[in-house]
């Protein structure tokens, strides 16, 4: 049986730990475009991150200094579930707790919504599964 490349997380009212270590807050579309372009993986035009939100996500971030060194999405995918997504903490900031306040932050929103938080991440993604874990998160039964 071929190993599955991704791992399915959950976490409810009952399992949550809430943990924000760092400042965090909503990105506002309009004023914060220049921050997150600043951070993005690849070119960000104006478009594509308005775009963002009519798919459903919303997103967070931790700021220092003027620049985010963490953020995450909220994503509203279903009436049920809203998944903790695109998690990203840049590299001279990792393993300080920045990606489990986004984490954290995110998943208290969804769960204050009255979903279900859901995360999607890649099977060999270790320290995201880490993260996750520690605010609350558990693999979930597949379905």
């Amino acid at each position: 049986m071929e190993e599955p490349k991704y791992v399915n997380l959950e976490c409810t009212q009952q399992t949550f730990r809430p943990c924000i270590l760092y400042p965090v807050r909503w990105l506002d579309v309009e004023q914060d475009y220049e921050l997150a372009r600043a951070i993005w993986f690849q070119p960000l035009s104006l478009e594509s991150w308005q775009d963002f939100q009519v798919q459903g996500y919303r997103y967070c971030a931790a700021i220092e200094e003027g620049r985010i060194v963490s953020l995450a999405a909220a994503w509203r995918y279903s009436e049920a579930a809203w998944e903790a997504a695109a998690v990203h903490t840049v590299s001279e900031a990792r393993r300080r707790g920045y990606g489990k306040s986004v984490v954290s932050f995110v998943t208290g929103h969804i769960l204050e919504a009255g979903r279900v938080a859901t995360c999607l991440t890649a099977a060999e993604n270790l320290p995201m599964q880490r993260t996750a874990m520690s605010v609350g998160f558990y693999t979930a039964p597949r379905r």
